[in-house]
Protein backbone atom coordinates (compact mmCIF):
# COMPACT_ATOMS: atom_id res chain seq x y z
CA UNK A 1 0.00 0.00 0.00
CA UNK A 2 3.01 2.50 1.07
CA UNK A 3 5.04 1.46 -2.16
CA UNK A 4 1.58 1.95 -4.65
CA UNK A 5 1.23 5.63 -2.79
CA UNK A 6 4.68 6.60 -3.18
CA UNK A 7 4.59 5.43 -6.83
CA UNK A 8 1.67 7.30 -7.46
CA UNK A 9 3.21 10.67 -6.13
CA UNK A 10 6.09 10.35 -8.02
CA UNK A 11 4.18 9.93 -11.20
CA UNK A 12 2.02 12.48 -10.27
CA UNK A 13 5.08 14.78 -9.66
CA UNK A 14 6.71 14.27 -12.85
CA UNK A 15 3.67 14.91 -14.79
CA UNK A 16 3.83 18.32 -12.29
CA UNK A 17 7.09 18.88 -13.67
CA UNK A 18 6.51 17.40 -17.89
CA UNK A 19 3.43 20.29 -17.48
CA UNK A 20 5.69 22.91 -15.66
CA UNK A 21 8.77 22.40 -18.29
CA UNK A 22 6.69 22.40 -21.12
CA UNK A 23 6.34 26.05 -21.39
CA UNK A 24 9.63 27.24 -20.34
CA UNK A 25 11.74 27.12 -23.24
CA UNK A 26 15.06 27.40 -22.24
CA UNK A 27 14.53 28.79 -18.87
CA UNK A 28 15.67 26.51 -16.20
CA UNK A 29 13.42 23.98 -14.76
CA UNK A 30 12.08 24.71 -10.86
CA UNK A 31 14.69 22.86 -8.77
CA UNK A 32 14.70 21.29 -4.88
CA UNK A 33 12.03 20.61 -2.30
CA UNK A 34 9.84 23.19 -3.42
CA UNK A 35 9.83 22.42 -7.30
CA UNK A 36 6.39 20.89 -7.87
CA UNK A 37 4.70 24.31 -5.69
CA UNK A 38 6.89 26.32 -8.09
CA UNK A 39 5.50 24.37 -11.16
CA UNK A 40 2.13 24.98 -9.68
CA UNK A 41 2.01 28.71 -10.51
CA UNK A 42 3.07 27.76 -14.02
CA UNK A 43 6.21 29.68 -14.99
CA UNK A 44 6.83 31.00 -18.78
CA UNK A 45 9.74 30.99 -20.67
CA UNK A 46 8.59 35.14 -21.53
CA UNK A 47 5.50 36.93 -20.54
CA UNK A 48 3.27 37.11 -23.59
CA UNK A 49 2.20 40.51 -25.80
CA UNK A 50 -1.09 42.31 -25.88
CA UNK A 51 -2.08 45.16 -27.71
CA UNK A 52 -1.61 48.12 -25.18
CA UNK A 53 -4.78 48.99 -23.41
CA UNK A 54 -4.12 52.31 -20.67
CA UNK A 55 -7.93 50.61 -18.81
CA UNK A 56 -6.79 47.44 -19.14
CA UNK A 57 -6.91 45.84 -15.14
CA UNK A 58 -2.76 46.28 -14.09
CA UNK A 59 -1.98 48.18 -17.19
CA UNK A 60 0.61 51.22 -17.07
CA UNK A 61 -1.54 54.35 -17.66
CA UNK A 62 1.62 56.82 -18.52
CA UNK A 63 1.93 57.67 -21.96
CA UNK A 64 4.68 56.72 -24.43
CA UNK A 65 6.58 54.30 -21.29
CA UNK A 66 7.45 50.53 -21.81
CA UNK A 67 7.12 47.23 -24.37
CA UNK A 68 6.81 48.21 -27.63
CA UNK A 69 6.98 45.33 -30.35
CA UNK A 70 7.29 45.27 -34.55
CA UNK A 71 9.77 44.63 -37.19
CA UNK A 72 13.28 45.45 -38.94
CA UNK A 73 15.78 43.92 -40.81
CA UNK A 74 13.82 41.06 -42.11
CA UNK A 75 12.73 39.74 -38.06
CA UNK A 76 10.72 40.57 -35.29
CA UNK A 77 12.07 43.48 -32.89
CA UNK A 78 11.13 44.69 -29.53
CA UNK A 79 11.98 47.72 -26.98
CA UNK A 80 11.73 48.96 -23.92
CA UNK A 81 10.78 52.89 -23.65
CA UNK A 82 12.11 54.40 -20.62
CA UNK A 83 11.43 58.26 -19.23
CA UNK A 84 14.46 59.70 -17.95
CA UNK A 85 12.57 63.35 -17.18
CA UNK A 86 12.22 66.73 -18.70
CA UNK A 87 10.94 65.11 -22.06
CA UNK A 88 14.24 62.49 -22.71
CA UNK A 89 14.06 58.88 -22.73
CA UNK A 90 16.13 56.12 -23.17
CA UNK A 91 14.95 53.41 -25.47
CA UNK A 92 16.63 49.95 -25.39
CA UNK A 93 16.10 48.06 -28.84
CA UNK A 94 16.10 44.23 -28.39
CA UNK A 95 15.95 40.97 -30.39
CA UNK A 96 13.44 39.84 -27.65
CA UNK A 97 11.80 40.65 -24.38
CA UNK A 98 12.69 38.36 -21.37
CA UNK A 99 16.16 37.62 -22.04
CA UNK A 100 19.88 39.21 -21.41
CA UNK A 101 22.54 40.00 -23.38
CA UNK A 102 19.71 40.88 -26.65
CA UNK A 103 20.17 44.85 -26.81
CA UNK A 104 20.70 45.53 -30.61
CA UNK A 105 20.94 49.69 -29.99
CA UNK A 106 20.09 52.11 -27.18
CA UNK A 107 18.67 54.78 -28.42
CA UNK A 108 18.90 58.36 -26.35
CA UNK A 109 17.28 61.85 -26.99
CA UNK A 110 14.00 63.94 -26.93
CA UNK A 111 10.92 62.04 -27.67
CA UNK A 112 10.61 63.28 -31.28
CA UNK A 113 14.48 62.74 -31.40
CA UNK A 114 15.98 59.53 -30.83
CA UNK A 115 19.84 58.44 -32.00
CA UNK A 116 21.95 55.74 -31.45
CA UNK A 117 24.62 53.27 -33.15
CA UNK A 118 24.69 49.85 -32.51
CA UNK A 119 27.71 48.66 -31.83
CA UNK A 120 26.79 44.79 -30.60
CA UNK A 121 28.00 41.61 -32.99
CA UNK A 122 25.36 40.89 -35.43
CA UNK A 123 23.38 42.40 -38.93
CA UNK A 124 23.34 45.65 -37.18
CA UNK A 125 26.49 46.02 -36.44
CA UNK A 126 27.78 49.58 -36.92
CA UNK A 127 24.18 50.96 -38.11
CA UNK A 128 23.23 54.02 -37.33
CA UNK A 129 19.51 54.39 -35.83
CA UNK A 130 16.97 57.79 -35.83
CA UNK A 131 13.66 57.55 -34.40
CA UNK A 132 10.60 59.43 -33.19
CA UNK A 133 8.16 58.18 -30.05
CA UNK A 134 5.07 59.58 -29.81
CA UNK A 135 1.61 57.52 -29.44
CA UNK A 136 1.17 56.64 -32.87
CA UNK A 137 4.10 54.35 -32.41
CA UNK A 138 8.17 54.34 -32.33
CA UNK A 139 8.82 55.40 -35.62
CA UNK A 140 12.29 55.61 -37.33
CA UNK A 141 14.56 54.12 -39.90
CA UNK A 142 18.06 52.52 -40.02
CA UNK A 143 20.73 53.05 -42.17
CA UNK A 144 24.50 51.20 -42.75
CA UNK A 145 24.51 47.99 -43.48
CA UNK A 146 20.54 47.48 -43.00
CA UNK A 147 18.78 50.41 -44.38
CA UNK A 148 15.07 50.04 -43.55
CA UNK A 149 11.96 52.19 -41.93
CA UNK A 150 10.51 50.29 -38.98
CA UNK A 151 7.44 51.30 -37.23
CA UNK A 152 6.73 49.77 -33.67
CA UNK A 153 3.15 49.39 -31.78
CA UNK A 154 3.23 49.91 -28.04
CA UNK A 155 2.22 46.43 -26.38
CA UNK A 156 1.64 45.35 -22.94
CA UNK A 157 2.92 42.32 -20.81
CA UNK A 158 1.05 41.32 -18.08
CA UNK A 159 1.84 38.78 -15.87
CA UNK A 160 -0.40 35.89 -15.52
CA UNK A 161 0.27 36.01 -11.16
CA UNK A 162 -2.38 39.35 -11.39
CA UNK A 163 -5.47 38.33 -9.17
CA UNK A 164 -3.99 34.82 -7.90
CA UNK A 165 -6.23 33.57 -5.88
CA UNK A 166 -5.16 32.14 -2.04
CA UNK A 167 -5.10 28.75 -1.56
CA UNK A 168 -6.68 26.66 1.15
CA UNK A 169 -5.12 27.16 4.61
CA UNK A 170 -3.27 30.61 3.56
CA UNK A 171 -2.88 33.42 6.03
CA UNK A 172 -4.66 36.56 3.91
CA UNK A 173 -2.75 39.39 4.59
CA UNK A 174 -4.63 41.97 2.26
CA UNK A 175 -6.98 42.02 0.08
CA UNK A 176 -9.75 43.90 -1.92
CA UNK A 177 -11.67 42.99 2.08
CA UNK A 178 -9.23 44.98 4.35
CA UNK A 179 -11.02 47.36 5.79
CA UNK A 180 -7.62 48.14 8.38
CA UNK A 181 -4.20 47.25 7.59
CA UNK A 182 -3.49 46.54 11.49
CA UNK A 183 -5.26 43.52 11.19
CA UNK A 184 -2.39 42.00 10.10
CA UNK A 185 0.49 44.68 9.72
CA UNK A 186 1.91 47.01 12.99
CA UNK A 187 5.24 49.65 12.86
CA UNK A 188 6.40 47.30 15.24
CA UNK A 189 7.23 48.30 18.53
CA UNK A 190 3.30 48.85 19.48
CA UNK A 191 2.99 51.06 16.81
CA UNK A 192 -0.03 50.53 14.09
CA UNK A 193 0.84 50.39 10.82
CA UNK A 194 1.80 54.17 9.31
CA UNK A 195 1.06 52.93 5.44
CA UNK A 196 -2.02 53.91 3.61
CA UNK A 197 -5.00 51.69 2.64
CA UNK A 198 -6.56 53.00 -0.67
CA UNK A 199 -9.15 52.00 -2.76
CA UNK A 200 -9.94 48.24 -3.63
CA UNK A 201 -7.38 46.64 -0.84
CA UNK A 202 -4.53 48.66 -1.95
CA UNK A 203 -1.86 49.68 0.73
CA UNK A 204 0.35 52.12 -0.48
CA UNK A 205 4.36 53.42 1.70
CA UNK A 206 3.90 56.39 3.16
CA UNK A 207 7.63 58.05 3.42
CA UNK A 208 9.12 57.66 6.85
CA UNK A 209 5.86 56.39 8.08
CA UNK A 210 8.10 52.77 8.96
CA UNK A 211 8.19 49.82 7.36
CA UNK A 212 5.20 47.60 7.38
CA UNK A 213 5.79 44.48 9.67
CA UNK A 214 2.92 41.59 9.67
CA UNK A 215 1.76 40.51 13.07
CA UNK A 216 2.32 36.19 12.04
CA UNK A 217 5.38 34.88 12.10
CA UNK A 218 6.63 32.63 9.03
CA UNK A 219 8.84 29.74 8.59
CA UNK A 220 9.12 28.13 5.57
CA UNK A 221 6.38 29.73 3.01
CA UNK A 222 4.96 30.36 -0.13
CA UNK A 223 4.50 34.73 -0.61
CA UNK A 224 2.37 35.99 -3.02
CA UNK A 225 2.59 39.95 -3.39
CA UNK A 226 1.55 42.12 -5.96
CA UNK A 227 3.35 45.40 -6.23
CA UNK A 228 3.31 49.21 -8.59
CA UNK A 229 6.46 51.17 -8.15
CA UNK A 230 5.90 54.84 -9.02
CA UNK A 231 6.85 56.68 -11.72
CA UNK A 232 9.70 59.10 -11.00
CA UNK A 233 11.37 60.15 -14.38
CA UNK A 234 13.70 62.19 -12.71
CA UNK A 235 14.85 59.95 -9.74
CA UNK A 236 18.25 57.78 -10.41
CA UNK A 237 19.46 54.69 -9.53
CA UNK A 238 18.32 53.53 -5.82
CA UNK A 239 15.81 56.82 -5.42
CA UNK A 240 14.25 55.50 -8.33
CA UNK A 241 10.65 54.28 -6.60
CA UNK A 242 12.40 51.85 -3.80
CA UNK A 243 11.24 49.41 -1.47
CA UNK A 244 11.85 46.14 -0.23
CA UNK A 245 9.88 42.45 0.70
CA UNK A 246 11.83 41.07 3.69
CA UNK A 247 11.39 37.38 4.16
CA UNK A 248 12.27 36.51 8.00
CA UNK A 249 13.38 40.58 7.71
CA UNK A 250 16.64 38.87 6.86
CA UNK A 251 16.32 37.82 3.23
CA UNK A 252 15.39 40.89 0.61
CA UNK A 253 13.97 40.88 -2.31
CA UNK A 254 14.19 44.44 -3.68
CA UNK A 255 11.85 46.23 -5.18
CA UNK A 256 12.58 48.73 -7.26
CA UNK A 257 11.84 50.42 -10.56
CA UNK A 258 14.38 49.42 -12.65
CA UNK A 259 12.60 48.64 -15.73
CA UNK A 260 15.24 48.59 -18.71
CA UNK A 261 17.96 48.28 -16.67
CA UNK A 262 20.82 45.41 -16.20
CA UNK A 263 19.46 43.37 -13.57
CA UNK A 264 22.06 43.77 -11.05
CA UNK A 265 21.83 41.92 -7.53
CA UNK A 266 20.28 45.75 -6.01
CA UNK A 267 17.71 45.91 -8.38
CA UNK A 268 14.45 44.50 -8.40
CA UNK A 269 13.99 41.09 -8.45
CA UNK A 270 17.61 41.02 -6.64
CA UNK A 271 18.31 39.42 -3.64
CA UNK A 272 19.65 42.76 -2.27
CA UNK A 273 23.65 42.91 -3.24
CA UNK A 274 24.03 39.40 -3.16
CA UNK A 275 22.49 37.74 -6.21
CA UNK A 276 21.09 39.22 -9.01
CA UNK A 277 17.88 37.78 -10.73
CA UNK A 278 18.30 35.45 -13.87
CA UNK A 279 16.64 38.16 -16.22
CA UNK A 280 15.58 41.46 -14.99
CA UNK A 281 11.71 40.79 -15.69
CA UNK A 282 10.55 44.16 -14.09
CA UNK A 283 7.99 45.74 -15.40
CA UNK A 284 7.24 50.00 -16.58
CA UNK A 285 6.59 52.16 -13.52
CA UNK A 286 2.71 52.24 -12.63
CA UNK A 287 1.86 48.50 -14.21
CA UNK A 288 1.20 45.89 -11.65
CA UNK A 289 4.00 42.98 -10.63
CA UNK A 290 3.59 39.98 -9.42
CA UNK A 291 6.24 37.85 -7.03
CA UNK A 292 5.91 34.50 -5.89
CA UNK A 293 8.63 33.79 -3.35
CA UNK A 294 8.99 30.12 -2.20
CA UNK A 295 11.30 30.43 0.96
CA UNK A 296 12.20 27.14 3.34
CA UNK A 297 14.03 28.68 6.51
CA UNK A 298 17.18 27.87 7.38
CA UNK A 299 17.47 24.61 9.63
CA UNK A 300 19.75 23.99 12.63
CA UNK A 301 21.19 21.08 14.95
CA UNK A 302 19.21 19.61 17.61
CA UNK A 303 20.50 22.63 20.25
CA UNK A 304 18.88 25.56 17.67
CA UNK A 305 21.83 27.49 17.61
CA UNK A 306 24.14 26.16 14.86
CA UNK A 307 23.15 26.29 11.65
CA UNK A 308 23.17 23.12 9.57
CA UNK A 309 21.22 24.27 5.98
CA UNK A 310 21.11 27.90 4.75
CA UNK A 311 17.72 29.17 3.65
CA UNK A 312 16.42 27.91 0.20
CA UNK A 313 14.65 30.90 -1.92
CA UNK A 314 13.10 30.66 -5.56
CA UNK A 315 11.47 33.52 -6.97
CA UNK A 316 8.80 33.93 -9.45
CA UNK A 317 8.67 37.65 -10.96
CA UNK A 318 6.05 38.27 -13.02
CA UNK A 319 5.46 34.79 -14.33
CA UNK A 320 9.01 33.95 -15.00
CA UNK A 321 11.66 31.76 -12.73
CA UNK A 322 14.72 34.12 -12.13
CA UNK A 323 16.11 32.41 -8.54
CA UNK A 324 16.04 28.94 -8.91
CA UNK A 325 16.24 27.08 -5.22
CA UNK A 326 19.03 29.86 -4.69
CA UNK A 327 20.66 28.80 -1.34
CA UNK A 328 21.47 31.37 1.08
CA UNK A 329 23.92 31.14 4.44
CA UNK A 330 23.03 34.22 5.74
CA UNK A 331 20.37 37.48 4.76
CA UNK A 332 20.90 39.86 2.24
CA UNK A 333 21.85 43.39 2.43
CA UNK A 334 20.43 45.29 6.03
CA UNK A 335 19.41 41.53 7.10
CA UNK A 336 23.27 40.25 6.62
CA UNK A 337 24.39 40.82 10.37
CA UNK A 338 21.27 39.51 11.49
CA UNK A 339 20.98 35.59 12.94
CA UNK A 340 19.53 33.31 11.52
CA UNK A 341 16.32 32.27 12.73
CA UNK A 342 13.55 29.27 11.85
CA UNK A 343 10.46 31.78 11.92
CA UNK A 344 9.73 35.69 11.73
CA UNK A 345 7.84 38.45 10.64
CA UNK A 346 7.85 39.58 6.78
CA UNK A 347 8.40 43.22 6.12
CA UNK A 348 7.10 45.72 3.09
CA UNK A 349 10.39 48.77 3.23
CA UNK A 350 9.65 52.42 3.58
CA UNK A 351 12.31 53.44 1.68
CA UNK A 352 10.71 56.83 1.19
CA UNK A 353 9.03 56.44 -2.03
CA UNK A 354 5.42 55.61 -2.34
CA UNK A 355 5.38 52.01 -3.54
CA UNK A 356 1.85 50.28 -3.82
CA UNK A 357 1.32 46.63 -2.77
CA UNK A 358 -2.38 44.67 -2.94
CA UNK A 359 -3.05 41.17 -2.86
CA UNK A 360 -0.83 39.50 -0.41
CA UNK A 361 -0.63 36.15 0.95
CA UNK A 362 1.19 33.24 2.57
CA UNK A 363 1.11 30.06 2.72
CA UNK A 364 3.20 27.53 4.95
CA UNK A 365 5.12 25.11 3.10
CA UNK A 366 5.31 21.58 4.75
CA UNK A 367 8.63 20.68 6.44
CA UNK A 368 11.67 18.95 4.86
CA UNK A 369 11.67 14.76 5.85
CA UNK A 370 15.13 15.23 6.79
CA UNK A 371 17.38 18.33 6.78
CA UNK A 372 20.40 18.51 4.95
CA UNK A 373 23.67 20.60 4.97
CA UNK A 374 25.08 23.02 3.32
CA UNK A 375 27.58 20.97 2.18
CA UNK A 376 25.42 19.14 0.45
CA UNK A 377 23.39 21.38 -1.54
CA UNK A 378 26.36 21.88 -3.51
Amino acid sequence: MVMTLNKGCLIALAVLLACCSAGLGEAPKPAGDDAAAVCAVKPVATVASKPYDAKAPGAAPIPLIGDWEGKVGGGPIAAQAIATGKGEYTVNVLEKFDTRDATIVVLTGKGDKLTGSATAAGKFKGTQWVAALSEKGLVGEVTGSVRESFSLKRVMRLSHRLGAKPPAGATVLLSSKTRDLSETFTRGGGKPCGWKLLDGGVMQCVPRGGSALTKKKFGSVHLHAEFRTAFMPEAKGQGRSNSGLYIQNRYECQVLDSYGLKGVANECGGMYRAVAPRVNMCAPPGQWQSYDIFFRAPKFDASGEKQVEGAHISVVHNGVLIHNDLVLKKGTGAGGGRKPIAAEFLLLQDHGNPVEFRNIWAVDLKKLDKPKTDKDTK
